[in-house]
């Protein structure tokens, strides 16, 4: 499809007294970004597993550039995943971009070609964390979200892909996890969270 697709950013911010703690915050959380695996401690509603450019359950706990990642939501019984397309880890900055992909772990001789996300491969999804004086901000960016619909193999695949893509309450349940995501890697406290 030649459509741009729906785009959408959640986000949190957490302000620090001063930008030196906000250094050293910044400083500890931007490993963790690249720790697929942790992201399974701040949010309910998906599991992340990360896998190697072969397909096989990468044995690194950091992910880099070529990786797979396994994305599991709960109650959609299909996982879905997505190939690490870029890293960027600056002062200031620290960005892991994600692109829906194939199953690497599938012995398809076409696989490649096909898809195996609810949406296509020309969307992206981006976790940034960013660090601006005294201010320490988490984002997941959604870019182009069209959905899967000629990149799988089977009738079955396309029509799970519509209805997860088009039950209008999902889009909120997405949202709403990103946004947990977000406020659980800046570790508000329950009061904050709260303000």
């Amino acid at each position: 499809s030649s459509e741009t697709g729906r785009s959408c950013i959640t986000s949190a911010s957490r302000t620090f007294p001063n930008s030196q703690d906000a250094d050293g915050f910044f400083n500890r959380l931007r490993a963790e970004l690249f720790l697929v695996r942790e992201w399974n401690e701040k949010t309910t509603l998906t599991s992340f597993e990360l896998f190697d450019e072969k397909g096989n359950i990468s044995e690194r706990q950091t992910a880099i550039v070529g990786d797979f990642i396994r994305l599991s939501m709960a109650g959609t019984e299909k996982s879905d995943w997505a190939k690490v397309i870029e890293i960027v880890d600056e002062a200031g900055e620290a960005i892991l971009t994600i692109k829906p992909s194939y199953n690497p772990t599938e012995n398809e001789p076409d696989k490649k070609n096909t898809t195996s996300h609810f949406v296509a491969s020309t969307s992206t999804n981006s976790f940034c964390l960013e660090k601006h004086n005294a201010v320490v901000s988490f984002y997941v960016i959604e870019l182009s979200e069209n959905v899967n619909t000629g990149e799988t193999r089977s009738f079955i695949a396309r029509a799970r892909n519509v209805a997860v893509s088009k039950v209008g309450p999902y889009f909120a349940i997405e949202k709403g996890n990103w946004k947990a995501l977000c406020v659980n890697f800046l570790r508000f406290t329950d009061q904050e969270r709260n303000r």
